[in-house]
Formats: C-alpha cells, sequence, structure tokens
C-alpha cells in the first residue's frame, strides 16, 4: 500500500530533460488491424470517463460500447478492451483515448515508459529467461523506446504494439520480470552523447547482419556484422520452408512483381556481409528478373505465415515446382541475438558483458554522462542510489534504529530495500504515485525523490522514520486492518508531539480518501484525520492493543465509537 510524505515545494529534476531516463508513452493499440467497434470493460472500482478532454470525469463500471463515435472518448483506469474483429483483447491499466479514425477507431494508451518494458519484456523473454539476459533485455528494450519515442508522430501516437517496434504484452507482469525493470530503471545505452540506436532478434544464426544491410541509412558503427558463438552452442535454429511455385506466381501478381514463368531456376546473386542473401535472379529458359530478398521474404511471409521464412541466411533452390529453402537464425539477425544473449547468461557473463558483446563501443548508463545503480546496505536495509551520500547512510542508520525504538518488530525483522530516485519522473514510475509525494512506500520498498528535493523540504531523517515505521506496521499487519488505522499509528508515532485536533470527517470518508485522493489537500486532510483518530484511540487503549488490532482488525465496539 502506498504510505507517503508530501511534496509542498514541486521542483523540477534531472538536468537531461532533452533525453530523459523515463518518460510517459503514448502506445497506439490494435495498429496492425482495423478496429470498427470496440467493448470497454471495466476491471476495478475506480473507472472513469470522459466525453471530452475537459469534461468532468464520470465514473464508469458497467462494460461500454463503442462505434460511430464522432469525438474523442477519454478512458481512466485499468480496463479489458476487447474488438468484435479476430483480436487478441488488451487488458492494461492507463489513460485511453478512442478517437474517431477515418477507417474505424484509434485507440491510444498513455502509459509510463517503465511500464512499457515491463510489457516488452512480458512478450519477447523467455518464461526460463536467466537474471542477466532479461536485464539486457530490458535496456535494450529501453533504450529502442526513449530513442524512438517520436517514430509514429504522423499517427499522434509515439510507438505502436506490434513488431515495426517492438512486441508487447499488456496485463499482469511476472515477478522476475518486474523486479528486472526495477533494477534497471531508467538505464539505457548510450553512443557518445546520444542514445544508442538498437535492435535485437530472435537467433542470428551465428553471425549478426549489419543494420544497414537492412536498414540502409542506419550506419552505427557498434551495428556492423560479427560472429556470433553463443547462439550456436544453444542451438542451431536450422530452419527448412518450400513455396509452391504455383503460390509464387500468386504472390508476385499480389506484388506486381514482372517474373518470367515457366519458373526453371533460382539463384542468389549478391549476399551480405553476414552472408545473407541480398539479391536473388528468378529464371525461366528465356528470361531472368532480379528481385531483392527482402522483397522475396517480406511477400511469402504476407501470404503464407510470417514465420514461413525464418530469415535471409539461406540457400534456395528450384527441384518439383517448388522452391526449396535451407537456413539458420530466425529474424533479421541485427544487434542483440536473444538466443546468444541467453546462452551468455547461463555461462555466467552479466548483462553489461552480454550488451558490450552485441553493441561494442557502447555504455550503460542513466545520462550520457553516466550513472549505474549503486547498492550499499545498512542493517537488513539496502540502499539503491545512483550516486552514494554518506549523509543519506548516516540518516539511515539513525532513523532505522529511532523506527525500532518507537515499534518493536512483533517477529522476524523485515528487509527493506530503500530507491532513491534520480528524478522525479523516475520516481513517480518506480512509485506509480504523483510527482508532488516526497516518498511512497509499499510493502519492503520505500522510494524516494531525488536527494536535492528531499534537502529543500526539511531534514531527511524525520522522512525516514516515518516510511520505516509504515514498513513495519505493513509487516505487522493484516487485510483486516482498515488503512486508516495503518496510515494513523504511522503519523502519530512519527509525530508524538503534535497538538491534538480532531478528525473532520467520518470514518469511511477518511478511509476512501486514503485509499483514493482527488487532490493534494484532501489527502494531506485525510492523513492528519487518520492520525487525530488513532491520538483519540491512544487515551483508551495501549499501542500493544493497537497492534493486535493489525492483525485482527478493529473491533466492531471500537469503530462505532468512533462514528
Amino acid at each position: 500500500m502506498k504510505r507517503l510524505i508530501l511534496l509542498f515545494c514541486l521542483l523540477v529534476s534531472g538536468a537531461h530533460a532533452q533525453q530523459p531516463s523515463a518518460t510517459t508513452v503514448t502506445l497506439g493499440l490494435f495498429t496492425s488491424r482495423t478496429i470498427h467497434s470496440l467493448t470497454v470493460t471495466p476491471l476495478g472500482t475506480n473507472e472513469w470517463q470522459q466525453i471530452c478532454a475537459t469534461c468532468q470525469h464520470t465514473a464508469l463500471h458497467i462494460p461500454l460500447h463503442l462505434e460511430h463515435i464522432n469525438h474523442p472518448i477519454y478512458l481512466g483506469g485499468s480496463f479489458r478492451i476487447q474488438s468484435v474483429e479476430d483480436v487478441a483483447p488488451i487488458e492494461a491499466a492507463g489513460l485511453y483515448i478512442v478517437a474517431p479514425a477515418a477507417d474505424g477507431l484509434r485507440v491510444t494508451l498513455e502509459l509510463s515508459s517503465e511500464r512499457y518494458v515491463a510489457a516488452v519484456l512480458s512478450a519477447e523473454a523467455a518464461p526460463d529467461e536467466p537474471t542477466a539476459s532479461l536485464e539486457a533485455l530490458a535496456i535494450a528494450a529501453r533504450t529502442f523506446a526513449l530513442a524512438n519515442l517520436h517514430r509514429h508522430k504522423a499517427d499522434d501516437f509515439d510507438l505502436c504494439d506490434s513488431t515495426h517496434c517492438q512486441a508487447l504484452h499488456l496485463g499482469r507482469v511476472r515477478p522476475a520480470i518486474a523486479q528486472v525493470v526495477r533494477d534497471t530503471a531508467g538505464i539505457s545505452l548510450w553512443s557518445g552523447s546520444r542514445r544508442a540506436s538498437i535492435y535485437y532478434t530472435q537467433h542470428c544464426g551465428g553471425i549478426t547482419e549489419a543494420a544497414s544491410a537492412v536498414w540502409p541509412a542506419e550506419h552505427g558503427p557498434y551495428l556492423t556484422s560479427h560472429t556470433d558463438p553463443y547462439c550456436l552452442r544453444r542451438s542451431p535454429a536450422a530452419w527448412q520452408a518450400n513455396v509452391a511455385l504455383i503460390d509464387l506466381i500468386r504472390i508476385a501478381s499480389e506484388q506486381h512483381w514482372n517474373l518470367p514463368t515457366p519458373i526453371t531456376g533460382i539463384r542468389i546473386t549478391q549476399r551480405t556481409t553476414s552472408g545473407r542473401a541480398k539479391l536473388l535472379e528468378i529464371s525461366s529458359r528465356t528470361r531472368a528478373v532480379t528481385i531483392s530478398a527482402s522483397s522475396l521474404h517480406f511477400g511469402i511471409n504476407r501470404t503464407l505465415g510470417w514465420n514461413h521464412i525464418r530469415s535471409d541466411l539461406y540457400t534456395v533452390v528450384v527441384a518439383n515446382d517448388m522452391l526449396h529453402f535451407t537456413g539458420h537464425g530466425y529474424g533479421h539477425g541485427v544487434g542483440l541475438c536473444q538466443t546468444g544473449a541467453f546462452q551468455m547468461a547461463f555461462e555466467h557473463q552479466t548483462s553489461a558483458e552480454i550488451l558490450a558483446f552485441y553493441f561494442p563501443g557502447t555504455r550503460v548508463a542513466l545520462t550520457p554522462s553516466g550513472g549505474l545503480w549503486h547498492k550499499e546496505t545498512v542493517g537488513p536495509v539496502t540502499i539503491r542510489t545512483i550516486t552514494p551520500d554518506p549523509e543519506l547512510t548516516q540518516d539511515v542508520q539513525l532513523a532505522w534504529q529511532r523506527a525500532l525504538a518507537l515499534l518493536p518488530p512483533a517477529g522476524e525483522t523485515p528487509q527493506l530495500t530503500i530507491i532513491l530516485a534520480p528524478t522525479t519522473e523516475l520516481f513517480r514510475q518506480l512509485a506509480a504515485s504523483p510527482g508532488y509525494l516526497l516518498a511512497v512506500t509499499r510493502g519492503n520498498q520505500i522510494t524516494l525523490q531525488p536527494l536535492p528535493i528531499l534537502k529543500r523540504n526539511g531534514p531527511i531523517e524525520p522522512l525516514l522514520v516515518h516510511e520505516f515505521l509504515h514498513t513495519l506496521i505493513e509487516s505487522q499487519s493484516t487485510d483486516k486492518a482498515p488503512l486508516w488505522l495503518r496510515e494513523g499509528l504511522a503519523e502519530g508515532l512519527a509525530d508524538i508531539r503534535s497538538a491534538y485536533a480532531p478528525p473532520t470527517s467520518s470514518l469511511a470518508t477518511i478511509e476512501e480518501r486514503l485509499a483514493n485522493p482527488l487532490s493534494l489537500a484532501e489527502d494531506q486532510q485525510a492523513h492528519r484525520d487518520a492520525a487525530a483518530i488513532v491520538r483519540t484511540l491512544g487515551q483508551t487503549y495501549s499501542l500493544t492493543v493497537m497492534r493486535q488490532w493489525l492483525r485482527d482488525g478493529v473491533p466492531t465496539q471500537v469503530q462505532q465509537t468512533l462514528r
């Protein structure tokens, strides 16, 4: 649960705003299909809709059918979006906009870049992916997203949901992926002062492809062809495919190729530096036509299935009225080979070593000038920060001891993690909370604003005491403990000298506003009210009794005295 200290002075952090380490991504949905109607089903209890950008929210509790709309519809919360077309439904939380388009409906979703990275890993990573290769893929996916934010500017969104950008699986994120995204948060690949232009492929077949061979305008010095022994140690990725000549003639007609007939031969007349087919000659007894391998690859796969021709690393012959392909590798072969990265991780190489192998000369960092996550341990507390600070370490030590004195653990001492975010935007994404907060605690993780912001808003030690109390309270609580009790205990124990002030709202209202505040002022007041309730109870009941309520719930007769 989110437990917080509020940020009264809103400040902007991050010197590299032009190349942010985290941002909001507007994602185009259903981009590979034309969508004419949608059914939007709320998945939570706080979903809303707007009929214009400046209109007030209205609650949405039942499915909404959208078809033939003449203005954008705004939807906020967690939804299941289902099309009547033969397309898999989408389940995700964020801000949706459904707008009319020339050929149907256009659907976009705003989500954080870190959540976007998790969706890419959910689609691309193997179920048993080792941590090191999962980290490398997270950094690669984040780098691609942040370097290509305006790829679909003409379509009024940033990135699409197809392999034209990156494959995605929106929905539940498995714990291993969530952990790796947190561990690499904001980190990407850099070449000089610019974010690298990167690609990745499923299996390079033992040799990566130069990017310029696939995209002539791409000349990154870290995207040249080189051998890859790792993927072949894991799998040879051998494949065969047959294409009937009658199907090839039909494909040629659809693609407006002027092929000779009857086809009697095919040969590769030019290969790339990696050995992949570049140009082919298709001939009859009287005529020959040259066609690019990429055109042939696309045409066949579009008609016969997108994995029919698995790569351009092949040989091909004509026999028995068929094209017979024998090849290796899966995908275009450029950049990071996912199979090779898996094998490198299996052989105990780190994510940094994997990325250095596939993108030589690049560096892993938060900004062009550097920055990597650093871990430091203080008792049961792990501090994760880009720039270690001795004063922060001392504050953590003092605050932890004070929190233990105020609320000793009932059982085993929890193991905690403090993440000191390097920018406010990254804080917002890691904490999944508004940027006006100073700190957010969820479970055993405490996320803090950047150190300069913390220092400008007062001493850090009291802030840490408050957050540590939250972790100690949550470690002793069950779902029977109301939010007002957990919040009020943390507020009251951390500030025991505050003068008494009665609560301004009912118990039910305080509980609702703590869970879903509509404004900063409402949130502040709800926390003050929760502390007031606990102070009132403290005049009659001991801390030992209230700690029992964290486990068993507040007795009905006690709650009745508070209404």
